[in-house]
């Protein structure tokens, strides 16, 4: 039809008068693709996971930070990140050897499977241990000694920057797992470093001597009693 024909012409007319008329859409719906989440260096993973700050990978991932730029990064170029003070100068002791700027990633790895699996073997022995004093322990239990997570009695607390007290496997395992809130709150934690928490250690170490000796007395009850 002659609308038909109008219309091609007009479009013809376009392609004639912008020759990049074509491009410039192909390049808006190129554009409008998503994009995909950027790929981290797994050697600066690897650092991060070191230091319990998984969490902070995506941004490592997002300013293309690789090992070799890892290297060269100051506790200022760290902060510059947002990255936390204290978090910043643990990443560049991480990376720094005697003085000299190296990654000791392998070092790094091995440690911190030495560290995971003592930290996994001794949370084994202290939960048996409560298997042993269930019977004393159903008794009363201080809610400030049992982590939030567990629900167990804590071995290894520590504090979160929600201000909450977590056992540190527990809370290690929830942040590598890509979680950065609080498992309290669920509000963002405003950093993922943890600090142990002496006085409620303290309080843990004192109740179960306790509950020990409550233990030893009541098994010696039940032997004078057959």
């Amino acid at each position: 039809t002659s609308r038909d024909v109008a219309a091609s012409e007009t479009s013809r007319d376009v392609a004639a008068t912008n020759p990049t008329h074509g491009v410039a859409e192909s390049k808006k719906e190129e554009d409008e693709e998503p994009r995909r989440a950027p790929v981290g260096d797994p050697e600066v993973a690897a650092v991060l996971g070191s230091l319990s700050l998984s969490a902070m990978a995506p941004r490592f991932a997002d300013e293309l930070i690789d090992a070799a730029t890892l290297r060269l990064l100051t506790v200022e170029d760290l902060e510059s990140m947002r990255i936390p003070p204290a978090a910043a100068r643990a990443i560049v002791d991480a990376v720094t050897a005697t003085g000299s700027r190296k990654l000791v990633v392998h070092e790094l790895l091995d440690n911190a499977e030495v560290h995971q699996t003592k930290i996994q073997r001794e949370l084994d022995e202290h939960r048996a241990e409560l298997a042993r004093l269930k019977h004393v322990l159903a008794r009363s239990i201080p809610e400030t000694l049992v982590c939030p997570i567990s629900c167990e009695i804590m071995k290894e607390p520590v504090v979160a920057a929600d201000g909450h007290t977590y056992e540190r496997c527990c809370l290690e395992q929830w942040l590598a797992s890509g979680k950065t809130t609080s498992p309290m709150t669920g509000e963002v934690l405003e950093h993922v470093m943890l600090t142990r928490n002496h006085n409620t250690k303290s309080t843990i170490v004192a109740f179960l001597d306790e509950a020990r000796e409550l233990g030893r007395a009541l098994d010696a009850e039940s032997e004078e009693a057959l």
